[in-house]
């Protein structure tokens, strides 16, 4: 009997760790323009009072966002059994939305902008900051579609052919069955041998090792491979 067709969403630890440095970013500049918003409300004028209350909202829904995502990912990561069930559906929960820290974080960046904006200087959409904050805003408007984009670069495809793997844009590769003359199966590390060659799929670097490894275990165990360990 034929198996269905089976595919993985690589979550890589690196791309994990580059989304939180980005998001605390954003925490180091929402405080001080927090800070700053007050100070500027406390100050006499009427159209700078309200650019500054939108500075101090603006700032303070970044940092409650930020607070949020960092419960939920520490959450994750210390309560084990929810950590693995997340895991084993990676494939079927990449983020579709819009990433609102980034929306938040543009937005702010742009009501900074608009505070330098003086009669007889230069427009509001000449300022660095207020392009700055515009491409902030749209990338994560459009986030869903970058991490949907992204995770098909990244991931793994069974079927009854074979196996296609896609590490990243430039690195994948592709294997029928009935090439394939041993599957090593390891803590650390898939490796694939085939009369040309020997492809591996280091395990360390992804989140769902598990699911990895017990799909091509599942696999492996329906083909019968004579050398698979």
């Amino acid at each position: 009997m034929p198996s269905p067709p089976l595919t993985i969403a690589l979550d890589d630890k690196r791309r994990r760790f580059a989304s939180w440095f980005q998001k605390l970013q954003h925490a180091v500049g929402g405080v001080p323009l927090l800070l700053s918003g007050v100070h500027r409300l406390q100050s006499p004028g009427g159209t700078g009072d309200v650019l500054a209350m939108a500075e101090i909202i603006m700032a303070a829904i970044l940092l409650v966002l930020l607070a949020r995502d960092l419960r939920s990912e520490t959450s994750a990561t210390t309560d084990h059994t929810a950590s693995a069930a997340a895991h084993e559906s990676a494939t079927e929960h990449v983020h579709t939305g819009p990433e609102w820290v980034d929306v938040v974080a543009g937005a702010l960046l742009i009501i900074e902008a608009a505070h330098r904006v003086h009669p007889g200087g230069k427009p509001l959409y000449a300022h660095a900051t207020f392009v700055t904050g515009v491409v902030t805003a749209t990338i994560g408007l459009l986030h869903g579609n970058i991490a949907q984009r992204a995770s098909k670069r990244r991931q793994i495809h069974f079927d009854d052919a074979g196996v296609r793997v896609s590490l990243s844009r430039f690195r994948r590769f592709d294997v029928a069955w009935t090439d394939v003359r041993e599957l090593r199966i390891t803590t650390g590390s898939i490796a694939i041998a085939t009369p040309s060659g020997s492809h591996t799929i280091p395990l360390g670097r992804y989140t769902n090792a598990m699911e990895i490894r017990k799909a091509f275990e599942q696999w492996s165990a329906t083909r019968a491979l004579p050398h698979a360990s």
